[in-house]
C-alpha cells in the first residue's frame, strides 16, 4: 500500500485515554482529536482527513466500559464497529494508512485455547467483545490494507484503570481481594504507542490482524502483587491481599479467564516483538509517587 508523504503527520483519533496519552508522550509527529474535535460515534471522518492530510491514521478511540456495554449496546456498538468502519473507508479512499487497536476479549478463554493465534476462532462472551469482534471484520471489510493490533490488559496508571483502582485502595491502607483465575498477557500503553508509531511511520504497512501483548502470562493477583512490591515503600500500612475467584465478583459482562495471545505473527512480518510488562510497571509506580507531576 502507498501513502501520504512519511513526513506528514499521524492523526490520533482519541486523546484522553490510556492510550492516546502514551501516543501524544512519543516523540513522533502527531496529531491528537478528541471527541471535542472528532465523534468515531457519528461524525463524518471526511474533512478531518482533508483538514490534515496525514500519512496515517492510529484509532485509539473505543468504547471500555465492559460492564457499561450490556447496558448500552448501541453506545458500544456505535464507538467500537460502525465509527472505525467510516474511517477505515475514508482512509481507504485518500490511501492513508489505517491502523485500529482491538483485544483478547474477543476470545472465550475456554480451557485449551490460549495462546491464541491469529487465526483462532473468535467467540465474544460480553456486549463489549462483541462490538470489538464486529469492529474488527468492519473494518477489514471496508479497507483491505488496514492493520488491526490486538493488546491484553493495556495499563499505565491514568484515569481509572484496574492499576490505580487497587494502588488507591492500598494508599488508604484498604485490604484487596484480586482475581486470580483470570489470565493474560499485560501490556504497558507505551510499548503498544512505540509500536504503533513505529508502524505508522513506514512507507507500507503490513495488513490484517496481529497480535500484539505484552508477556508473560499472569493472573490479576499476579499483576497487583507485582505492583504492591514495587509500592510497599510507600504504602500507610503493611498491605493484605487475598487471590479470589471470579465468582466473588459477580458483574453484568462475563469475563473470559484465559486470553494469552501469540505475538510472533507480528514479529516475524515487522520485527516488533511484545514488550514486557514487568520493565513498564516500575515506571508507572515511580510517576505515582515519586514524581506525580512528572
Amino acid at each position: 500500500m502507498t501513502s501520504q508523504a512519511v513526513d506528514a503527520p499521524i492523526l490520533v483519533i482519541g486523546r484522553s485515554g490510556q492510550l492516546a496519552q502514551a501516543l501524544l508522550e512519543t516523540d513522533a509527529k502527531l496529531v491528537a482529536c478528541g471527541r471535542d474535535q472528532f465523534d468515531l460515534a457519528q461524525d463524518d471522518p471526511s474533512a478531518l482527513l482533508d483538514a490534515h492530510k496525514p500519512h496515517a491514521v492510529i484509532n485509539a478511540a473505543a468504547y471500555t466500559d465492559v460492564n457499561g456495554a450490556e447496558a448500552d449496546p448501541d453506545a458500544a456498538q456505535a464507538l467500537n464497529c460502525s465509527g472505525p468502519s467510516r474511517l477505515a473507508a475514508a482512509c481507504k479512499a485518500r490511501d492513508i494508512h489505517f491502523l485500529h487497536v482491538s483485544t483478547d476479549y474477543v476470545f472465550d478463554g475456554a480451557p485449551g485455547g490460549a495462546p491464541y493465534k491469529e487465526t483462532a476462532r473468535t467467540h465474544p462472551l460480553n456486549v463489549y467483545a462483541r462490538t470489538k469482534r464486529n469492529g474488527e471484520d468492519a473494518v477489514m471489510t471496508a479497507n483491505e490494507d488496514a492493520m488491526i493490533l490486538r493488546a491484553a490488559w493495556i495499563f499505565d496508571g491514568r484515569g481509572g484503570s484496574f492499576l490505580n483502582a487497587i494502588l488507591n485502595r492500598l494508599d488508604n491502607g484498604l485490604p484487596l481481594k484480586v482475581v486470580n483465575d483470570q489470565i493474560s498477557t499485560p501490556t504497558w500503553a507505551p510499548d503498544l504507542a512505540r509500536a504503533l508509531v513505529g508502524l505508522a511511520q513506514r512507507e507500507t504497512l503490513p495488513s490484517g490482524v496481529f497480535h500484539f501483548s505484552g508477556g508473560p502470562a499472569a493472573s490479576w493477583y499476579d499483576f497487583a502483587r507485582a505492583a504492591i512490591r514495587l509500592a510497599q515503600a510507600h504504602l500507610p500500612v503493611e498491605p493484605v491481599i487475598e487471590p479470589v475467584d471470579s465468582s466473588a465478583f459477580p458483574q453484568p459482562a462475563q469475563r473470559p479467564l484465559d486470553t494469552r495471545m501469540d505475538a510472533q505473527a507480528l514479529l516475524a512480518t515487522t520485527g516488533i516483538g511484545p514488550g514486557d510488562w514487568r520493565a513498564g510497571l516500575p515506571e508507572v509506580i515511580a510517576r505515582r509517587y515519586e514524581h506525580p507531576k512528572g
